[in-house]
């Protein structure tokens, strides 16, 4: 009697057992919790909905703007619109204002034109210059060796020969007059700054 009742007490337990397990265990394929994220369904948008589909990547309004609070990704334009009606202008550019050259004088000006003081051995020699109707008509001596007699006998006789060559020629390309090389070298240095004034006017 006694194991009778043992057995059937062991047959009671190992059928709650059974039954226990059954109840508090499922199958993992039928758990919700555990179903891999692909199966679930599609994650929803800020608003609690779904983004559609083809709609633009986060970040960006459907024009492709991007939206209030959100970083453009480095690298992308953004368009931009211009109003209808409006026109892009362009300014000239500006030209270049040029001042003509002043062409240099043909002859030489009226009036009288000092040249440079020219020192030469044993003192200087200037000149000027009488211009009329464009033409040399007097060469005048400012200037010249006076401290030795010597110089003076010399200038005597050297500077109207130079001045009659002068206005023959109507420049300073002359002779040097022999025994007066100094004088001569000074009067033709003198003369050419002269006529170079004459020009410039």
């Amino acid at each position: 009697m006694r194991r009778a009742l043992m057995a059937l007490m062991g047959t009671a337990a190992g059928t709650i057992l059974l039954v226990g397990a059954k109840a508090g265990f499922s199958s993992p394929a039928s758990d919700p919790a555990i179903q891999p994220q692909a199966a679930k369904s599609p994650i929803p948008g800020a608003d609690g909905s779904a983004a559609p589909a083809g709609a633009p990547s986060t970040g960006t309004d459907p024009q492709g703007n991007p939206a209030p609070g959100t970083t453009p990704t480095p690298g992308t334009k953004t368009a931009t619109t211009q109003p209808a009606g409006t026109k892009t202008t362009t300014a000239p550019a500006s030209k270049p204002t040029t001042t003509a050259a002043k062409p240099p004088r043909t002859t030489m000006k009226d009036g009288t034109f000092n040249g440079n003081p020219i020192y030469v051995e044993y003192g200087n020699v200037e000149l000027s210059i009488v211009v009329s109707g464009g033409k040399i008509t007097d060469v005048k001596v400012l200037d010249s060796p006076s401290e030795h007699s010597r110089s003076v006998q010399i200038n005597n006789s050297a500077l109207p020969k130079l001045r009659a060559e002068a206005l023959a020629a109507q420049s300073a390309d002359i002779d040097t007059v022999s025994g007066a090389t100094y004088t001569s070298s000074g009067y033709k240095l003198s003369l050419q700054s002269a006529i170079d004034r004459a020009f410039q006017g």
